[in-house]
């Protein structure tokens, strides 16, 4: 295996728990979840020295946004030097900001399909990944649940569903207008 595809690959994983982190401060995951608990030890200390100049604001810590778009800045480094492509500082930094919110967007999408699941298979779970899930998904389905409750049935999840496909497919036709490679 090359090792700067590898590294690539390693680089990406550590953007997807730092954007895991990102979300828990977001939408203010409980810190009693052992999960959030140790998010938060092992990565608040990398991102307190960048909250000087880059504070979290409204909900978003701009200090973990930063180090997701570096991580996801090497990562196309690493990428682009494995397959032998011209590196583009502008395509690397546009890649790497559209990657942040593809990612935001699977990291949701996969929230709210295994929140829909564990309701139906263990509805009064304390599990804390259930829990996390749940506690992502709840404020993107409350403002539709108001509308599509019919009868008993929630039909929140399918218009959440349908939005986050549309932004996906909003943030592919960027990346291909802008001709980078693929985001995943």
């Amino acid at each position: 295996m090359d090792p700067l595809y590898a590294s690539s690959v390693l680089t990406n994983l550590l953007a997807i728990v730092f954007s895991f982190y990102l979300l828990f401060r977001f939408f203010e995951i409980s810190f009693l979840n052992p999960i959030v608990k140790l998010s938060f030890s092992t990565l608040d200390p990398f991102c307190k020295p960048f909250r000087i100049f880059l504070p979290i604001m409204f909900g978003i810590d701009l200090a973990c946004i930063f180090w997701i778009i570096d991580l996801k800045f090497i990562s196309f480094y690493l990428f682009s030097s494995s397959k032998e492509m011209d590196f583009d500082l502008v395509n690397a930094i546009s890649w790497s900001i559209l990657s942040l919110f593809f990612l935001i967007s699977q990291i949701l999408r996969f929230s709210l399909f295994i929140s829909i699941i564990g309701s139906w298979v263990a509805p009064t779970s304390n599990n804390p990944f259930l829990s996390i899930c749940h506690n992502i998904t709840q404020p993107l389905l409350r403002p539709f649940q108001r509308l599509t409750n019919f009868g008993g049935m929630d039909f929140s999840p399918i218009i959440v569903f349908f939005l986050l496909i549309q932004i996906d497919r909003i943030l592919d036709n960027l990346r291909f207008s802008m001709n980078l490679p693929t985001l995943f």
